[in-house]
C-alpha cells in the first residue's frame, strides 16, 4: 500500500530522527504554531508533506536565523 503525500504515517520519533532534532523540538515548534500535526489520541502523526515542511522550518531557523515569528510569516505565505 502506497501512502499519499499528505496521508499522516510517521510518529514524532520518526521525524524527529529524520530531522535530527529532539521531539521535544518538534513539540516546541507545534506550540509555536509552525506546524500542526494530526493527532490520534494523544500521539501526533505526520506526513511527507508535514515532514518537508519542517525541513524548510529547521533551515529557516538554523542555516538562516529568522526567528520563530519571521518563520511562521513566511510559512503563512507558502502551502504545503
Amino acid at each position: 500500500m502506497e501512502y499519499g503525500y499528505k496521508e499522516p504515517v510517521y510518529t514524532i520519533g520518526i521525524v524527529a530522527k529524520f530531522l535530527k532534532v529532539c521531539p521535544a523540538t518538534l513539540r516546541i515548534w507545534e506550540r509555536k504554531g509552525l506546524i500542526k500535526p494530526t493527532r490520534l489520541g494523544k500521539n501526533r502523526f505526520y506526513s511527507k508533506c508535514d515532514m518537508d515542511r519542517l525541513e524548510y522550518v529547521k533551515e529557516l531557523l538554523q542555516k538562516k536565523h529568522i526567528n520563530i515569528e519571521g518563520v511562521r510569516q513566511i510559512l503563512d505565505t507558502t502551502q504545503c
